[in-house]
């Protein structure tokens, strides 16, 4: 009797240590544990950091937008924004501009709106060098919940001057990507 009463108790330990043990492995199916950190929202700086760091040279813009130009002129109502870092060229020859929005709980899809308004503001009456025609007709805004981004960036076809339109913008549309990209791979895992 002793013999059996061990052996049911020596099985009832070892259910209970697998289920312990089972139920404090967390991973997914690449076998990559997850942790409480990578579940924390992404820095802002962090993220306009590998913008900067993707573009490089090509980086251009190099003037900070203020408060009061977010709400002026890019009709962001700033009421909703918790957060922004937000760059334009200080050359008016350039296009280049990079918006960064963290909003409050919520407000994202407003401030995406806001800043598509903007955008498209942009694409249909600005008057532009011609070199900046296809930046332009190939910006993006994205929200990745309450994280927007208003991305015109990149480099010039400067190797194929004697591209066509559609060169051109194909070189613009995939320049745009390189950010998109970047900021993707924060909310994308």
């Amino acid at each position: 009797m002793k013999k059996v009463l061990t052996l049911i108790l020596a099985i009832s330990l070892a259910v209970t240590a697998l289920a312990a043990c089972g139920s404090q492995t967390i991973g997914n199916s690449d076998g990559a544990s997850t942790s409480q950190e990578q579940m924390q929202e992404p820095e802002l700086s962090d993220i306009v950091q590998a913008v900067k760091d993707a573009y490089g040279e090509n980086y251009l813009p190099s003037m900070e937008i203020t408060e009061d130009m977010m709400s002026d002129i890019y009709g962001v109502n700033m009421d909703n924004v918790d957060e922004f870092i937000a760059e334009a060229p200080a050359i008016s020859a350039h296009v280049d501009t990079f918006i960064a929005v963290k909003a409050k709980e919520g407000k994202g899809e407003e401030v995406e709106k806001e800043l598509q308004a903007y955008l498209d503001y942009v694409v249909d009456n600005s008057i532009n060098y011609p070199m900046n025609v296809a930046k332009v007709q190939s910006a993006k805004v994205v929200r990745y919940d309450d994280y927007v981004f208003y991305v015109m960036l990149g480099g010039y076809n400067d190797e194929n001057p004697d591209a066509t339109e559609e060169e051109n913008v194909k070189f613009a549309q995939d320049q745009i990507q390189l950010g998109l990209d970047t900021i993707a791979s924060f909310f994308e895992k």
